[in-house]
């Protein structure tokens, strides 16, 4: 039982990964009863900007990629290789990438590409990832090095975009809300076509898709049954075969419309 009572979601926002490199034992322990306490589906936003050594050091940045790559690890050590609660794994890391900060160059874009591969490639899980402009104020040196930099780089920055929705975002999705996950107390909110769109009351959740219009602003259990690059379909849980449509019958994996509508 949480110290704070029967609350449903109890969620952090952003952490230093800075700080977990500089104190790792400290921060071991903080984490541990982070995830010990807080509900199912929390994320620790990681601020890191760049994994560009020319951009962290033109920008006194707090930690460097091999730096994240370690609070990465122990994040997903803590709240994300065990048991998952109520269907969702308990902690996960994100992380935010911030262009147009000075020293930004060609090669940038690249470094955090292959950042991110490796990340992908060692099987660790990343919750979400935000890519972000820098804002800036009229007058500032960097305000006129940004406009510079946003021309110049476009169409490095659509790239990068691009790599992240089609190589990253959509098997980490897959990793982190395999079929058959169970997705609890989803929100129903709004139509989109002929789906309709629902999510968790928690930090960054996850967009579920359902296939079908369903009434809205009410809760349900949604079960996961396939994959996009931002969101999941999913199926209302238990599904009750005897009153679902055809088409949210054959959304169900292994089953095709021949089948669904024997």
């Amino acid at each position: 039982l949480r110290d704070v009572g029967n609350i449903k979601t109890l969620h952090i926002d952003n952490i230093n990964a800075g700080t977990i490199v500089a104190f790792p034992t400290e921060s071991e322990l903080a984490l541990t009863e982070i995830a010990r306490y807080d509900t199912e589906g929390d994320v620790a936003a990681f601020g890191f900007e760049s994994a560009d050594p020319v951009v962290i050091k033109a920008n006194n940045l707090k930690v460097d990629a091999e730096g994240l790559r370690k609070a990465i690890r122990l994040v997903n050590r803590i709240g994300g290789f065990k048991e998952r609660e109520n269907g969702l794994y308990k902690l996960l890391p994100g992380i935010n990438f911030l262009f147009g900060l000075a020293g930004e160059r060609a090669e940038t874009f690249k470094i955090n590409m292959d950042f991110l591969k490796s990340i992908l490639d060692e099987g660790l899980l990343i919750r979400r990832i935000n890519i972000r402009q820098v804002m800036t104020f009229p007058g500032t040196k960097l305000w006129y090095e940004k406009r510079k930099k946003l021309k110049k780089y476009r169409k490095e920055f659509e790239k990068f975009k691009n790599f992240v929705k089609e190589e990253i975002d959509l098997p980490m999705i897959k990793r982190v809300f395999p079929v058959g996950t169970i997705i609890k107390d989803v929100l129903l909110e709004a139509h989109d076509g002929d789906n309709t769109l629902g999510r968790q009351l928690a930090t960054y959740p996850i967009l579920v898709r359902f296939p079908e219009k369903m009434e809205v602003q009410r809760l349900i259990d949604a079960v996961v049954v396939n994959h996009r690059e931002r969101s999941v379909i999913a199926l209302p849980y238990p599904l009750k075969i005897n009153q679902a449509s055809l088409k949210l019958i054959s959304f169900i994996p292994g089953v095709s419309k021949k089948l669904a509508s024997d």
